[in-house]
């Protein structure tokens, strides 16, 4: 019987264990979280946060993973920081697939020519239903969305709590009356910024959330909740957490001091093959006064996933994982040449067998 890599990787062993799993999907963004709900070894649910199949070199396949993963059941939760392609690349698909019950996204809603970004997310949505559907806004309170009307509602995830910092509902208000353009422009300013906690740990999702977000409306208004064990880099390592540009001389830090994480986790591929040169050297040269250098895990750097554990009583572990690549991950042309030329050989050496079989005398055949 083939091994079951998502199953032996991402659903944990022992019982009442928070996994993240960050995932490698080259440029682009992807986690999956198995979160604990009861007591048993089985007492597991799954939410996948962002989501991009665009195939690069080494990118794990969503869709294989899941279905091994989830069997013949659908994916509880997904949440979407923004809807930009690399945060929800192939979710259409995944909902084709996989099936999806419930979303959890920023509201962000792009329209005119940038409405092509927002089909995807849109598609799901519609077939979800409203009743299943949540808005992330920021909140002083724990585990608080927002229902599609916009009430609140106090909506519990499995033993874990969850605080959303961002967007903020005036920022939502504010954006919403922006020209298309303007609305587009300031995507990264409504990003959804949360954190899961459990065992008195946690881990907090950035997004692509840029420097107006983290300066204007996230840390002033939440500098005692951000502390995080373990942060995303927000937008693959880009200088916009911390500047509006190249030459911008006053670069936004606090935010990195309020969190005052321990592990930062890159979600981009090696620099020289991103299309937007991420992890910028700069935004890289800011992290590296918060973070030792063995404490960064840039995922694309030697591509990997990266496991971390967090227990009820707060012990928390990080590993690197390869077996997920090896499973799951796109292989390069060189590589699928190879596999096709090797198939051919075995082909032909077993057609030689065959005829020399067939060949054979009587008393020649096994």
């Amino acid at each position: 019987m083939a091994t079951n890599t998502a199953l032996k990787v991402i659903k944990p062993t022992s019982p009442k264990i928070l996994r993240t799993v960050f995932l490698y999907t080259g440029q682009g963004d992807s986690t999956i979280v198995a979160v604990p709900t009861g007591d048993g070894a089985d007492d597991y649910e799954y939410i996948l946060v962002d989501a991009d199949l665009d195939k690069e070199e080494d990118e794990v396949n969503l869709i294989a993973m899941l279905k091994d993963l989830l069997g013949d059941e659908k994916l509880p939760k997904y949440f979407n920081t923004h809807p930009h392609k690399d945060h929800t690349g192939g979710i259409k698909e995944i909902y084709d697939e996989v099936g999806i019950i419930e979303v959890l996204h920023s509201n962000h809603r792009p329209t005119g020519e940038h409405a092509e970004s927002f089909e995807e997310l849109e598609y799901v949505l519609d077939k979800v239903g409203e009743e299943n559907e949540f808005l992330l806004k920021g909140t002083n309170d724990l585990n608080k969305v927002r229902k599609h009307d916009d009430s609140e509602l106090e909506k519990k995830i499995g033993l874990i709590d969850y605080q959303v910092f961002a967007p903020a509902e005036y920022v939502c208000e504010e954006i919403d009356e922006e020209t298309e353009e303007v609305h587009y422009r300031r995507i990264h300013e409504q990003c959804a910024v949360f954190k899961f906690t459990y065992g008195g740990k946690s881990i907090l999702f950035t997004g692509d959330a840029n420097k107006a977000a983290w300066q204007d409306h996230i840390t002033e208004y939440y500098a005692d909740a951000l502390k995080a064990d373990v942060v995303n880099a927000s937008h693959h390592g880009s200088r916009s957490t911390f500047k509006n540009g190249e030459d911008d001389e006053e670069p936004f830090k606090d935010h990195l001091d309020c969190i005052d994480a321990d592990y930062l986790i890159v979600s981009a591929p090696k620099q020289k093959d991103s299309p937007h040169g991420h992890p910028h050297d700069d935004a890289m040269k800011i992290y590296k006064e918060y973070f030792a250098e063995e404490s960064i895990y840039h995922l694309g750097e030697n591509p990997c996933c990266v496991i971390v554990d967090i227990d009820a009583n707060g012990n928390l572990s990080i590993t690197e994982d390869n077996q997920l690549i090896a499973a799951y991950g796109k292989k390069s042309e060189e590589d699928e040449e190879k596999k096709s030329n090797n198939k051919q050989e075995t082909n032909k050496r077993a057609a030689v067998l065959t005829e020399l079989a067939s060949n054979a005398k009587p008393w020649q055949r096994g």
